[in-house]
């Protein structure tokens, strides 16, 4: 699959200047440098490089978790949640919680840990207002495309909702560099269409840069395709599907365009009627789900 920055340098601009060349800069620092995100804490580097040896024991991730104690909380409230303790047995040492979610899972939840943080960014109260309504979409794609992958069994439901968690990452990315570097895009009317449009693109880049698997990445990467009629991996076809049903969560008279509209649902065996059940059934594990990784 092309690097995102060859695809991204690939494409002619169909917007004005200012956006584009920004979205050119910014995927130009992607790959070179390291990713540059506001208020990033140091811990989140700290676990994800001693989760780079795949040979950590669960006993050295905790004890780099424990440096902070909101982390570790969440990483405990993850793990003893109902999506992955559905036994109802607890675990209360954080070694245990890590063996229980697994590497990536513990990666993804340190990242978006920070990434939620990010919310104090520089008292821009717009920002702020941006950051937490990327966040809580976050966490509603990411129990949606869980339950899909459990409903549909063609994906792992972990790398499920770490795809979903992370998927607009991207767009985060963006709209933080751009509040950061003083940029007045935000007021040009392309502005949103180009985030839109590329926002899946800068986001593979810097999963890669976080060390997230490939089929992670490449789901991340194709989100948007969904008008596409080609063959997609299963995974990207679990979070395309999350990814457009997040409105038909509170507008259900939505859901038989929607399928329609989205061929990935054929591919799954997801029919309206069918989303409509896991909907309605899956409302109280999502919203456990969401509020774990909130934190709240």
């Amino acid at each position: 699959m092309p690097t995102p920055e060859a695809e991204l340098a690939a494409t002619p601009p169909s917007f004005g200047p200012g956006p584009f060349e920004f979205a050119r800069r910014v995927a130009a620092e992607l790959s070179t440098a390291e990713v540059r995100l506001p208020s990033f804490p140091d811990v989140v580097a700290r676990v994800r490089q001693v989760l780079d040896d795949e040979r950590a024991a669960p006993a050295q991730v905790a004890r780099v978790l424990a440096a902070d104690a909101a982390l570790a909380a969440r990483v405990l409230r993850i793990a003893n949640s109902a999506t992955f303790n559905p036994g109802g047995k607890p675990v209360t040492e954080l070694a245990a919680a890590v063996a229980r979610l697994g590497h990536e899972l513990v990666r993804c939840v340190a990242v978006s840990f920070a990434t939620q943080q990010m919310r104090q960014f520089g008292g821009h109260e717009a920002l702020r207002v941006q950051l937490q309504e990327l966040w809580r979409k976050g966490t509603l794609v990411a129990a949606l495309s869980c339950v899909l992958a459990r409903e549909t069994q063609v994906a792992n439901p972990d790398e499920a909702l770490v795809a979903g968690l992370l998927h607009n990452v991207g767009r985060l990315y963006l709209v933080t560099r751009a509040h950061e570097a003083g940029e007045p895009i935000a007021a040009d009317p392309a502005w949103d269409q180009v985030v839109q449009d590329w926002h899946p693109r800068i986001g593979c880049s810097i999963l890669e840069h976080w060390k997230f698997p490939e089929p992670i990445r490449a789901a991340v990467a194709e989100q948007q395709r969904w008008a596409v009629d080609a063959e997609r991996a299963p995974l990207a076809q679990v979070l395309i599907c999350a990814v457009v049903l997040v409105p038909c969560v509170w507008y259900r008279d939505l859901l038989p365009e929607t399928v329609r509209a989205v061929g990935a649902f054929g591919r799954l065996g997801l029919s309206d009627e069918r989303c409509n059940r896991l909907l309605a059934d899956s409302a109280e594990p999502i919203r456990q789900l969401r509020d774990a990784l909130s934190g709240g």
